[in-house]
């Protein structure tokens, strides 16, 4: 087990409070390439493999006017995105962006820039949504994880409801589960190896929550199978961890336990959990959980951060020592080892990404930095980290206004111009006019360390 502090212990203090949105941070994304028809075993979470990635290029639009970014979506009142997602619905290589938004219930869907569509009926706060061909029918359908209610309860109302794909991009919406705590993470895979996909699905709940995985016995009928009854849990994302062609299970828990998890598999859907990381406070805010090959050795890698700022305590908190991100490198076995990569208050969403055409991966992270969590603190609302090549990280800020609360974010070469863009999106968590459904900018190579 890596273990690390939870940071230093500095001169300020604020009051405790009981997280509820971390249930949102399950709003990172995973591009998650689950199987279509027999394809081969999923790309880690994290990063769109090659069925995923977009081959057809699109025009990029310009800017918004006065801004550095462009707005893809028309904003309303209240906005929050949970999450982004690049997936290939179609099977056609073309550009597909898909906006979860819970607080409008429903699910957008770009069909390259301004072909938009919204998915609501059978919905009630749908939090992130996975392309996957979970009825066996050829044609992929959409697997959505609905959260019930944002906001803290022990209510049974979350579900996991899939939008059944009719081949015509008709879609009927089946419940799948239902009468739980509310659901942050819904993921397809074949977790038992029988030829269908299952399912890995993240209770966060509130007080009572659970890691569940759901196989698949028949068409569209499932078996329960508990593998952890806290609550809590952010992101369940299949992958194999230690090259034994079976897929394992990287969890994020929060809450009360602040904890990264694998459930290993012994290839029949028998899962061991092992601790690779535990804080030692309870209000370390651990955020979530990407999956990258960073150190592209070959393995699958976990980034994790710690950015909730309303799950804190009355202890005193350095913020810009306290949170932030890490990784644990794995050695291609499963083991993992944990390395600091850079503290940053209210980290919330990270991608691994090509940014500077070095050839190794840099890392783009976000964050939710409330203004008056910590005053006297500079708000930096996104920031980027340039790899060496060995995985020592240099900071860098943006000299450019960005959009604020950004919760998700994507990446994708939209142009095929070999620089990726980056797609945003933020949680209005005031109802007023922070943020946006849905941008794009670049990094733009050069800014200050």
């Amino acid at each position: 087990m890596a273990r690390q502090p939870a940071g230093e212990e500095p001169p300020r203090r604020y009051p405790r409070r009981r997280k509820w949105w971390t249930a949102l941070a399950g709003l990172t994304l995973c591009a998650l390439a689950a199987s279509c028809g027999g394809e081969a075993v999923p790309t880690p979470a994290g990063a769109a493999g090659p069925s995923e990635r977009p081959t057809t290029p699109v025009i990029a639009p310009a800017p918004t006017a006065g801004a550095a970014y462009s707005v893809l979506l028309p904003d309303g009142k209240p906005h929050t995105t949970a999450n982004i997602r690049v997936n290939d619905l179609l099977g056609d290589g073309s550009l597909q962006i898909f906006v979860t938004e819970p607080l409008s219930g429903q699910v957008t869907w770009l069909r390259g820039i301004d072909d938009v569509t919204e998915l609501t009926e059978g919905l009630t706060q749908p939090v992130r949504v996975h392309a996957a061909d979970v009825d066996g029918d050829s044609f992929r359908d959409l697997l959505v994880a609905d959260i019930g209610i944002l906001g803290p309860t022990n209510r049974k109302v979350g579900r996991v409801v899939l939008l059944r794909n009719d081949g015509n991009a008709g879609f009927e919406p089946i419940t799948l589960l239902e009468d739980i705590g509310r659901v942050a993470c819904a993921e397809a895979a074949d977790l038992d190896d029988d030829g269908d996909l299952d399912i890995a699905v993240c209770v966060f709940g509130h007080l009572d929550g659970k890691v569940i995985w759901l196989e698949q016995t028949n068409e569209l009928e499932f078996v329960e199978h508990v593998l952890d009854d806290r609550p809590g849990a952010i992101h369940a994302y299949p992958f194999d961890a230690d090259g034994d062609a079976d897929l394992d299970l990287a969890v994020a828990l929060s809450q009360e336990s602040e904890e990264v998890l694998l459930f290993r598999n012994d290839g029949g859907g028998r899962f061991d959990r092992e601790v690779l990381f535990a804080a030692n406070v309870m209000y370390y805010g651990l955020s979530g959980i990407e999956l990258a090959d960073l150190d592209q050795d070959g393995d699958t890698d976990i980034l994790y951060t710690n950015g909730d700022t309303l799950d804190i305590s009355d202890r005193e908190i350095w913020p810009n020592n306290f949170y932030g991100l890490a990784w644990l490198e794995n050695d291609g076995t499963g083991a993992f080892t944990h390395h600091e990569v850079t503290r940053y208050w209210g980290a919330y969403a990270v991608k691994a990404a090509d940014l500077d055409g070095d050839d190794d991966l840099d890392l783009v992270l976000s964050g939710v930095q409330l203004p008056n969590m910590y005053p006297e603190d500079e708000v930096q609302n996104l920031i980027w980290l340039e790899n060496d090549g060995s995985q020592r990280f240099a900071r860098k800020t943006l000299g450019i206004g960005l959009p604020p609360f950004m919760i998700t974010l994507e990446v994708a070469d939209v142009d095929m111009d070999g620089s990726p863009e980056i797609l945003g999106g933020s949680h209005n968590y005031t109802g007023g006019d922070e943020g946006h459904r849905l941008v794009m900018f670049d990094i733009p190579i050069g800014g200050k360390p």
